[in-house]
């Protein structure tokens, strides 16, 4: 690597930093023992907001420490001081450390911290300090130790969040709850703003940099993190756990596979490849991921943030990236190419990969090469097969142009997720029969889902190979609210009869809401795992909803079996 393209790696991916813990020298590059005691005498909070106004955040924990996150108000951006805890009043720091935020970052503060001060599956206390004004505290928990035995743990995960289509009333809820972490599999941010006819609500309006509905540009993009990150309930639950993040399409474009958007159904017109960029860059300034940012490696290549986290002997979490290195859509850019479409030909072809292959290997590998007795895998989009056949099809959308397979007329729902993918799907499935308890948590499809994965979807007595748990939209538009709204022209019918549909032409699936907006919530023990989906009564107003327990799944270890108990 140059010295040139060193400086622009170090300059837009974490802030340059000195992390000591205390008790040890200080190190000359933080300052004078006078500069540095400056930087860590705190006259008070009131003016947190003001100078940290996307207040902190914390991710990808390690046995030894986290990634820290703020952004500070540009203008007293400048040396900034960073403190870790054991507890709320910082009388005794453990590790201290000083950075700086810069410009080229959007005045955003993320460092990884590692420090032999810090224990392992521990919670700590973090803040920063600037100009005397300390932010508002944080926590996380640190990672156990490799191979650790635990009794357990828990944690929430989400997805889908149009900051336009509803208000966070669940992750108020969720940031009550009794965690270890939080994981965010994708759609943090919507690209598209104003736009009655993408998600229909716009409870909550965003005005763009350069004006358009669309993000377009690096502004574009830093602008909608900053408010998204404004949002006092997404802040408060940011405070209170480490967030593990993926990402998923709108964090660039809908629909999206590598540095093609799908805005028309020209595919050379949807080459963006400076979008794309830009997309990723703001993402890695305002994500708490630890994986780090270079722009000489393009627009796919800036940025890998496939990855696997450790939680002792109890759990590994590998999380897979299904945007940046799949191929097209199979069958066109049409809306009934990719939704309720019947699929073609294109579809079968062996050579399709939603992974791409250097992470299909690496994948399998940490999934069938894990001694962990959970092996959960956050991806974004579902991995089971979604059909409806032709009973359903006749009643439900009779004009619609079906395929005939197995003497049956179906059609797909969507063929942006694995089913526009089922050879490769196939492979993978097929190499995790001997996996010992398969669980895979899944967003994108705004609804909440349970039920079993199999190689061949079309065989229902073939022994399943895992479970799959499926968690609704914190806010985008689930398929009740795109039959009042509509999406693209196309109708969906009500959610009874579309569940009763969907269970019957998919007999792997145990359950399926598309009415709802909440989270879910897993309890992991060596025992068993038990899902607990949970949805609030609105996100329509600001005011704090009731939570409703939709339903709680157990999957018993060693065994790919789902028992259910129906909400109270």
């Amino acid at each position: 690597m140059s010295e040139v393209s060193r400086r622009t790696f170090l300059g837009l991916s974490f802030a340059a930093a000195v992390t000591w813990s205390v008790g040890e020298a200080v190190p000359a590059s933080a300052g004078s023992p006078d500069e540095v005691a400056r930087l860590f005498q705190v006259r008070g909070v009131r003016r947190a907001p003001q100078v940290f106004p996307q207040s902190v955040a914390s991710g990808d924990p390690s046995p030894d420490g986290a990634v820290l996150w703020t952004r500070v108000a540009p203008e007293v951006a400048g040396q900034v001081a960073y403190e870790i805890a054991a507890d709320e009043s910082f009388g005794t720091p453990l590790v201290r450390g000083v950075t700086a935020a810069e410009a080229d970052r959007d005045h955003t503060v993320k460092v990884r911290v590692a420090a032999q001060a810090l224990r392992p599956w521990t919670t700590y206390r973090y803040r920063f300090i600037v100009g005397g004004t300390a932010s508002r505290t944080g926590r996380f928990r640190t990672l156990p130790a490799p191979g650790a035995t635990l009794s357990g743990l828990r944690f929430g995960y989400i997805s889908c969040q149009d900051y336009t289509n509803g208000h966070y009333t669940a992750l108020r809820h969720l940031a009550e709850e009794d965690l270890d972490f939080v994981v965010h599999l994708g759609d943090y941010i919507y690209e598209t703003t104003a736009d009655d006819g993408f998600q229909g609500a716009q409870i909550r309006e965003i005005t763009l940099p350069s004006g358009r509905t669309t993000a377009e540009s690096l502004d574009d993009y830093r602008a909608l993190y900053k408010v998204y990150r404004s949002d006092p309930d997404l802040q408060r639950l940011h405070e209170r756990f480490a967030m593990i993040q993926i990402w998923d399409d709108h964090e660039f474009a809908n629909d999206s596979y590598g540095a093609y958007d799908t805005d028309t159904e020209d595919e050379a017109a949807n080459h963006a490849p400076e979008r794309k960029l830009a997309s990723v860059r703001a993402w890695s300034e305002y994500s708490t991921a630890g994986a780090r940012f270079d722009p000489s490696g393009g627009p796919t290549g800036a940025l890998t943030v496939y990855r696997k986290l450790s939680f002792g002997g109890l759990m590994d979490l590998v999380l897979t990236d299904e945007r940046t290195y799949r191929s097209k859509p199979p069958c066109g850019l049409g809306l009934l190419d990719m939704y309720a479409t019947a699929g073609c030909p294109e579809r079968l072809n062996p050579e399709r990969t939603m992974l791409g292959a250097e992470q299909r290997a690496w994948f399998t590998d940490q999934m069938t090469s894990s001694t962990a007795t959970w092996k959960v895998w956050g991806n974004e989009v579902m991995c089971m097969q979604l059909k409806l056949i032709d009973i359903y099809l006749e009643q439900l959308f009779p004009d619609l142009p079906a395929a005939r397979q197995d003497g049956r007329f179906s059609v797909f729902l969507t063929l942006d997720q694995w089913d526009g993918f089922p050879a490769e799907r196939a492979r993978l499935l097929s190499a995790f029969r001997k996996v010992r308890n398969l669980v895979t948590i899944t967003g994108d499809l705004h609804s909440f889902g349970a039920g079993y994965l199999r190689p061949d979807f079309d065989d229902p007595l073939q022994a399943p190979v895992g479970v799959s748990l499926l968690g609704g939209s914190v806010t985008s538009a689930n398929f009740v609210e795109m039959a009042t709204f509509g999406q693209g022209g196309l109708i969906v019918p009500p959610e009874s009869d579309l569940t009763w549909a969907l269970r019957g032409s998919n007999p792997h699936l145990e359950y399926f809401n598309s009415a709802a907006h909440g989270y879910v919530v897993m309890d992991v023990t060596p025992s068993g795992i038990t899902a607990t989906m949970k949805a609030v009564r609105s996100i329509r107003t600001a005011e704090t909803p009731r939570l409703l327990t939709l339903r709680t799944f157990r999957v018993d270890e060693g065994r790919p079996s789902l028992s259910t108990m129906s909400a109270k």
